[in-house]
């Protein structure tokens, strides 16, 4: 059977008109588009430029001596970010100085918030795994249970936790900076979203093999649970790192001072030290973004990945 001109004309010609009617309202649909992803790409750069300033700033202002700090803030001028007289003599006077002891609040700080990632994402990672994969009597209401502490303030639990740190005689030490917060609420449940959607057919061919639970948890659900393990310690870190007030209540001696409340120090009744001051806030910033910008993929992957499932 064949088709004629007549007939292939009749045919094609309401599409072609469909077409010619539909593509107006297209262009304009695109237009609009276009005109909608360039508001939202300058509402971006507003916001990242409102979030940067005040870093950029803090930045230049550690690499500034005493007078020049707020010389140029008003009006706003490319002297307002970036240093006239460049000098590294505040982080030299803070680190280096005779007498100093900022490197050794470093360490500390450190030395707990590396702890804390450590283990804290080995007690959580194992409690996520036990809600995730074991059933036991009472599960999801244990589980409810431990989200629940989630919103519940810290400053309403420090003083019986203060009190219990304080009967057990770990006042002033590094069990005290770290061992409260090893169990996190949020990281356990940011865990076991992601362990539940591991394949279960991997554990049942593990159990097939002999393999005990232990052996499933560390060779089988660990190398496969990186990215979220990375965004759980990014963000273990960052608490740690960031931690003054509980700090500030266990905690009297500079051998096992912290950073934060070494740099609170430097602001007294009497004076401020700006320029120290600056270049501590400065180092503190410094490291959690460097991690950050290292780690900035798997922490998204982790994100991203964890879904929420029941």
């Amino acid at each position: 059977m064949t088709f004629g001109h007549d007939e292939i004309e009749r045919t094609v010609r309401p599409a072609v008109r469909a077409e010619e009617a539909v593509r107006p309202a297209m262009a304009g649909l695109s237009a609009w588009r276009r005109l909608e992803r360039i508001g939202l790409y300058v509402l971006m750069t507003f916001l990242m430029l409102f979030t940067l300033i005040p870093f950029v700033w803090m930045f230049s202002s550690a690499f500034r001596p005493v007078p020049e700090i707020f010389e140029y803030i008003y009006p706003l001028s490319w002297k307002t970010f970036f240093p006239v007289n460049f000098t590294a003599a505040n982080f030299q006077k803070l680190l280096f100085s005779e007498g100093t002891e900022w490197p050794r609040y470093i360490f500390n700080t450190l030395f707990v918030a590396g702890v804390t990632v450590v283990l804290g994402g080995l007690v959580n990672a194992m409690a996520a795994y036990a809600f995730a994969r074991i059933r036991f009597p009472g599960r999801e209401l244990l589980f409810v249970l431990t989200l629940l502490t989630v919103v519940i303030p810290f400053e309403a639990i420090a003083l019986p936790l203060y009190l219990v740190v304080k009967q057990i005689g770990w006042l002033d030490s590094y069990q005290a900076l770290i061992v409260p917060g090893l169990a996190n609420a949020f990281n356990i449940f940011l865990l076991r979203q992601f362990f539940l959607g591991i394949p279960r057919e991997l554990e049942e061919a593990a159990i097939i093999d002999g393999a005990s639970r232990f052996r499933i948890f560390f060779q089988v659900i660990i190398p496969l649970s990186w990215p979220a393990l990375i965004s759980v310690g990014l963000i273990t870190f960052q608490a740690s790192w960031d931690a003054f007030i509980w700090p500030l209540i266990v905690t009297s001696s500079p051998s096992v001072r912290v950073l934060q409340i070494a740099i609170s120090n430097l602001a007294g009744q009497d004076a401020v030290y700006w320029n120290e001051l600056f270049a501590g806030v400065a180092l503190a910033a410094a490291v959690p973004i460097i991690l950050f910008l290292i780690f900035q993929r798997y922490y998204t992957r982790g994100i991203s990945t964890t879904g929420l499932k029941g």
